[in-house]
């Protein structure tokens, strides 16, 4: 993280597996590995729990240019939900290294991976 609390592409890396919403379609899903000091980040305390730790997803709404995130923080009994709000950067980098997963992994553009009649299928290539 920079001297702002704020990710860099270090920090994090775009799991391959991505997901299209089924409600309306236009909305990719990833899962957000986290290679930072969560705790730090967030403002919770994981460190010292070993059965505890933080998922962090994006939501990105393709043809709105938009990201929702959230963390979720699991635990032994049961899971918490949180909203993120990531900076401007922050959005920016997060959208940018989904385009560059989606086009590693599926061979696409977002706007194709959504699309249900051009969209690979969703298996991941091995």
């Amino acid at each position: 993280m920079n001297q702002n609390n704020e990710l860099t592409r270090s920090d994090i890396a775009i799991d391959r597996d991505m997901e299209v919403d089924c409600d309306i379609g236009q909305i990719v899903t990833a899962y957000v590995e986290t290679w930072f000091d969560v705790d730090k980040k967030f403002g919770t305390d994981t460190a010292d729990h070993p059965d505890t730790w933080i998922n962090l997803y994006a939501k990105y709404n393709v043809p709105e240019d938009s990201l929702r995130m959230e963390y979720v923080i699991c635990k032994p009994d049961g899971e918490e939900y949180y909203d993120y709000t990531p900076t401007e950067a922050e959005t920016q980098l997060i959208k940018t290294m989904m385009r560059e997963k989606c086009s590693e992994v599926y061979g696409c553009k977002l706007e194709e991976f959504i699309e249900p009649d051009e969209a690979p299928g969703m298996e991941v290539p091995q």
